[in-house]
């Protein structure tokens, strides 16, 4: 068997190995892979089912994009991060194994609508690993992390048993929370380090602790007044207060001076969806010119497709030890994944709402092909991961 395919690594100060298939030496290389051939294939296969050649429903397409493809990306995401931020074991071998099957397994049962419900296994079993992590090692900071993760399955249970429609849309807004909490740490950092980096003098990044505060509990807000009063005055009010919360959130984050910084400035972008897509709701409620489907794709296409576009190659090239700089191919990636987001926010035309499907899963095509050899070989600098 070749190295790409299994290796023996170090876990850490024990004298134990893993010895395994290096896909599963870390929860974020299947997961991140199977994010970006699922966003590849699946919107392809929901075009086809919107020209009548496809028996699947609108209703599947939404859950497959917040729980198929945004929950796996969240799954490779926090499978990496948690064991860091615990400083405990990684997720790796027969756990990663066990996890990667209950979510292939759920997309199984989206096909077959008399076994859907099994869908419902993935969430659960993700929140009580990585909350066993949190909890033991008492990480306060991420408390919260599983309970958003028990919130979202909790709206799947809605799905599956009650209302479809409103189940996606206030899962979509749980999604933007748990994107907004990362983002808000992530963004200014990394933005920090790059620009010193870069040499410039005046690297740093500010964001007021009060917005901080503020800033997840009012995308939290929207999600729940979207729950109980959906597409009213009150959830328009509450999308409008979180925009502007989460826009003035990013105004100290130098945006514009990492314009030359591909692997950062498609992070600026990514999360710049976040309050776009707010306002719009905000706007569509409130009974402005704006559809509701408009708002709902800037944070699904927009938000969602982007930020874990972004995060995803810099995470993988990181966790490879490869340096942080993404190939042109991913730059492309970047502009087809946000120009597919504009365009499906603003489409009326079926034509362009195809196309628009097109650029996007294109955009995660190129990052796939890109990206495989990346997250299926072992990191160059030997480290375990």
């Amino acid at each position: 068997m070749t190295q790409a395919a299994r290796i023996s690594i170090p876990l850490g100060p024990t004298s134990d190995r893993y010895r395994g298939p290096i896909l599963l030496a870390s929860g974020h290389r299947p997961f991140f892979l199977l994010a970006g051939l699922y966003a590849t294939l699946a919107v392809p296969m929901w075009l086809l089912a919107w020209r009548g050649v496809l028996p699947l429903t609108s209703m599947w397409h939404g859950h497959e994009m917040v729980f198929g493809f945004a929950v796996a990306a969240i799954a490779g995401f926090l499978l990496a991060a948690v064991p860091k931020w615990t400083n405990s074991r990684p997720f790796q071998g027969a756990r990663v194994a066990f996890l990667l099957t209950l979510w292939l397994l759920g997309r199984v049962a989206m096909w077959q609508p008399g076994i859907g419900p099994l869908d419902l296994l993935f969430l659960p079993v993700l929140a009580g690993m990585l909350g066993w992590e949190i909890l033991r090692s008492r990480n306060r900071r991420n408390y919260g992390v599983p309970l958003i993760l028990l919130a979202l399955w909790g709206l799947d249970v809605l799905f599956h048993f009650g209302s479809p429609s409103l189940s996606l849309r206030v899962a979509a807004y749980v999604v933007i929370s748990l994107i907004a909490l990362i983002a808000g740490r992530i963004v200014p950092t990394f933005t920090r380090n790059a620009l010193k980096l870069a040499g410039d003098p005046n690297h740093e990044c500010h964001t007021p602790r009060w917005l901080d505060a503020l800033a997840i509990p009012a995308v939290i807000a929207v999600a729940v007044t979207e729950l109980i009063l959906p597409m009213s005055d009150a959830s328009g009010t509450a999308a409008l207060v979180a925009a502007l919360l989460l826009g003035l959130r990013m105004a100290g984050w130098r945006t514009w001076q990492t314009r030359r910084l591909p692997i950062v400035w498609i992070l600026h972008v990514g999360y710049a969806f976040v309050p776009i897509g707010l306002a719009l709701k905000g706007v569509a409620d409130l009974g402005g010119p704006i559809g509701t489907f408009a708002a709902l794709h800037a944070l699904t296409a927009g938000a969602m497709g982007v930020m874990i576009l972004a995060v995803a190659s810099r995470a993988a090239l990181g966790h490879a030890g490869l340096p942080l700089v993404v190939p042109p191919a991913v730059v492309v990636s970047y502009g087809l994944v946000i120009l597919g987001a504009v365009l499906r926010v603003s489409a009326s035309h079926p034509h362009a709402v195809t196309l628009a499907g097109v650029l996007w899963s294109l955009g995660y095509g190129v990052f796939s092909v890109v990206y495989w050899p990346i997250l299926t070989q072992p990191r160059v600098d030997g480290q375990p991961g």
